[in-house]
């Protein structure tokens, strides 16, 4: 995995008067988010909305710092072994937890212990675990090889010490730790939620910055009154000087979000495309991140496991004919990042006489009835980019091999159930963050070489994307991650 800089933006409004201008703190920011969360139980909750808001509810032992570094938080220090396979932490003493209108609970080493226990826990079905599968015993133990919870790498030595045990030395691990699945779990208060942990406003204990208040979500109101999570300061934390803002609010699923951004009810968007033009021409400032690469992928349990039928599709389509030149996306030949085969090779190029022998080779040894009806599926999205590259795609596949499928547009939801269930035939996806190592192509796409990724065509790309983040020219002091979508308040100030 590759770890970026990240940069500072704000993302603050001025809705509350009383505020004081010379210090820019005491602003209730304001922000929408695509969609309802779900849950905000760190060690299950997938997806970029549950993790930014995790992040400003929850405090892990480490933290990102707006320059990228990784820097002490719940923990107050740390030391690592000279063989890199155990991590002590020393952690403070005045982190507390908010529940219920409570401040009674302290943040403790035990409340990592039950994180890490339940993250692995095979009942829970964590989707997160294989992340942190370095971990000493945790593998074995999420698959049920080890029954034994407390098997797990993760050990406490009193209140305030952490011991953390890898089975081999990972330098990525401090990163690991500032992220949602990292996040603590207090037993008790888990305990109380009653099984409800993470799914309501009144069953999410907070260690970090805000707390909840409200949190309402109606699927059949485009209302940003109805759909709507607040969050407020914790004044409790030891640090709330340093929480400059007074909270925030979030919109959910707001129909018109370049609207809202437009007319200053939110201070902040990721656009791309005419959108952004329009924001761009109008001076708002921004700033860009190539973070993600959109592709076509293949079922290949189906009769894309025809190795001749991939490398067809991959070669059979001109990317200069697919380009649409538009602001945010550029083109993409080689696998992202740059994969080195034994051939040398790192790209399929357009090659239409080739593309065409190698189809007819695999359309007559899978049956050509078995073409029929096949469909590609593409998450729905608050842009049509994607769907038009995906388009002009099939367009050339028809022109040029013959070649039919229609296309399915999903939820995000359905989209991810499809994919983990192989219900599909092709898709078009898009791989951000996690995925920017050839390692987690690997883990992505199963057990393939990094030669097969390429040549036997599992993933072709397509286009980078480029995330433009447009933020109130007021603003400042608000820590960005465009790789996991999260934004850490608690440093904005509003002048």
């Amino acid at each position: 995995m590759k770890i970026s800089v990240l940069i500072i933006f704000a993302l603050v409004c001025a809705f509350f008067a009383g505020c004081s201008e010379s210090e820019g703190s005491g602003f209730v920011f304001k922000y929408d988010i695509p969609a309802n969360p779900g849950t905000l139980d760190p060690q299950t909750a997938t997806g970029r909305v549950a993790s930014l808001l995790i992040a400003n509810l929850f405090d892990g032992l480490l933290r990102v710092e707006s320059d990228g570094r990784i820097t002490a938080n719940v923990a107050a220090e740390y030391f690592v072994s000279e063989d890199g396979l155990t991590y002590t932490f020393l952690l403070r003493d005045d982190v507390y937890w908010y529940f219920d209108g409570d401040y009674s609970v302290k943040c403790t080493a035990y409340d990592f212990v039950f994180a890490f226990r339940r993250l692995f826990n095979p009942a829970i079905k964590s989707e997160n675990a294989h992340l942190f599968y370095n971990i000493k015993n945790s593998r074995e133990v999420h698959n049920g090889a080890i029954p034994h919870l407390d098997a797990v790498g993760v050990e406490a030595f009193g209140d305030f010490e952490l011991v953390i045990t890898l089975e081999e030395p990972n330098p990525l691990l401090p990163y690991l730790l500032t992220t949602s699945p990292a996040m603590p779990c207090n037993e008790e208060l888990f305990e109380r939620t009653a099984g409800r942990y993470g799914l309501n406003a009144n069953s999410v204990p907070s260690n970090g910055a805000f707390f909840i208040t409200h949190w309402n979500f109606d699927p059949f109101s485009n209302s940003s009154e109805s759909n709507l999570i607040i969050m407020r300061r914790n004044e409790k934390n030891s640090e709330a000087e340093r929480i400059y803002p007074r909270g925030l609010n979030f919109f959910i699923n707001y129909a018109e979000p370049l609207a809202h951004f437009a007319e200053g009810t939110t201070h902040a968007l990721i656009a791309e495309g005419e959108a952004a033009d329009t924001l761009i021409a109008r001076e708002i400032p921004y700033d860009a991140f190539e973070n993600s690469v959109w592709g076509i992928t293949f079922n290949t349990s189906g009769v894309f496991r025809n190795a001749d039928l991939r490398y067809a599709l991959a070669a059979g389509f001109d990317r200069a004919e697919v380009n649409l030149n538009k602001i945010g996306f550029r083109e993409a030949r080689e696998i992202i990042p740059p994969i080195i085969t034994t051939s040398g090779a790192t790209q399929i190029e357009f090659d239409i006489e080739t593309a065409r022998e190698t189809y007819e080779r695999g359309a007559d040894a899978a049956r050509r009835n078995n073409l029929v009806g096949l469909r590609v599926i593409i998450p729905a999205d608050e842009n049509s980019t994607a769907y038009q590259y995906l388009s002009r795609i099939l367009h050339e596949w028809q022109k040029h091999l013959g070649f039919f499928c229609s296309i399915e547009v999903l939820t995000a939801d359905n989209f991810d159930r499809a994919l983990a269930c192989g219900d599909y035939d092709i898709a078009m996806l898009k791989l951000t963050g996690e995925y920017n190592s050839p390692e987690a192509y690997l883990n992505r796409f199963g057990d393939f070489t990094e030669e097969m990724l390429l040549e036997q065509a599992i993933f072709i790309p397509v286009c980078f994307q480029t995330e433009m983040f447009f933020y109130d020219k007021k603003s400042e002091g608000l820590v960005y991650n465009p790789f996991t979508g999260t934004v850490i308040f608690r440093d904005g100030k509003y002048f």
